[in-house]
């Protein structure tokens, strides 16, 4: 520390915000924040102007992914830090909540969900499209959503008491009451955060495309058969595309997490030591865990025409000619 005053009887330090470090690291996540930030912006700003945007189901949960990825996006830009934290109510906030990181890991733990939620919602729709109206409705998608961020808040709990501040460092630090604690923390997050949300996208999505593909032979025999008109392969066409584009989602969501997921959980179960967090390959796994949260609103503006449409429309004000629509973020088939 810099400077002290001097008390009768004690010396007490004064808080020192340390200056954020810009190396490499620090550069590229400012960088992503920067994008996430506008990218994710766009999306919540088209969906919240668009009225029909509001009636799918889809969209709405694509609002709500686009709302945890802005708020990890605000997280991760760089901060500077404290080097002497009083031990007092503020100082032991600032080491459970501030320092752990807590509302970022709830903001990633919510995409997650509203990605496998997705995932369920487009199977659904897909597999059972009588039913699909009915579990999805407005009143219900709205339900969920509160569901995964309590979910999300719920599974993040465990920072709270696994953080704490030195009464003779005054520093922030992790510590685990016990081993067997941090095992069960360690393989609960993996579980829940990876396991079980990647291996679900992947078996629904996979289902998916198989249904399409049957439902795509029948469709080509029938319309061989009696002559009949291009509806039925435009719904498939459109459904097809969407399958692709979530499939995406969750192929870049698993390039970008693993590392970091396969990390932490070795560290938990001892086969890391401490050190690692300090490291330069755990911060490169950080940084691409957080890239994810970037990408997903290029990907939509990159791949569907309506949402360019919208982003033209309401950012940009260019005119919309006579006999276009802007339905859905996705086509309008879909939802038919």
């Amino acid at each position: 520390m810099d400077k002290n005053e001097t008390v009768p009887g004690t010396i007490i330090p004064t808080l020192y915000l340390v200056p954020v470090p810009w190396d490499w690291r620090l550069i590229v996540q400012l960088i992503l924040a920067i994008v996430g930030i506008i990218g994710n912006s766009a999306v919540i700003h088209v969906y919240l102007h668009t009225r029909t945007l509001t009636t799918s189901a889809t969209n709405r949960f694509i609002a709500a992914l686009a709302v945890a990825d802005i708020i990890t996006s605000i997280c991760i830009i760089p901060i500077p830090t404290l080097s002497y934290v009083p031990d007092n109510f503020g100082g032991h906030f600032y080491c459970k909540v501030v320092h752990s990181s807590f509302l970022l890991w709830i903001s990633i733990e919510a995409s997650v969900l509203s990605l496998t939620v997705l995932a369920v919602e487009r199977f659904v729709a897909i597999a059972q499209p009588i039913r699909y109206r009915r579990l999805f409705s407005v009143r219900m998608t709205r339900f969920i959503i509160i569901i995964i961020w309590l979910f999300a808040f719920a599974c993040n709990t465990y920072l709270i008491y696994s953080h704490h501040l030195g009464k003779v460092t005054r520093a922030c630090y992790v510590h685990f009451d016990n081993v067997g604690f941090q095992f069960f923390i360690g393989v609960s997050i993996f579980v829940l955060k990876y396991l079980v949300p990647v291996m679900s996208m992947l078996v629904l999505n996979i289902r998916s495309i198989q249904i399409l593909k049957v439902r795509a032979r029948v469709f080509s025999t029938e319309s061989n058969q009696h002559d009949q008109k291009d509806t039925d392969r435009a719904l498939l066409e459109a459904r097809q595309r969407i399958i692709n584009m979530l499939l995406t989602v969750i192929i870049r969501f698993i390039i970008c997490w693993t590392p970091d997921q396969f990390g932490y959980l070795a560290f938990n179960l001892g086969l890391v030591p401490y050190e690692y967090f300090y490291g330069n390959l755990y911060r490169i796994f950080v940084v691409l865990g957080f890239s994810n949260s970037c990408i997903n609103p290029v990907l939509y503006a990159l791949t569907n025409k309506n949402f360019r449409h919208a982003i033209k429309q309401h950012l940009f004000r260019s005119s919309v000619r006579v006999g276009e629509s802007i339905n859905t973020l996705f086509d309008t088939p879909l939802e038919t």
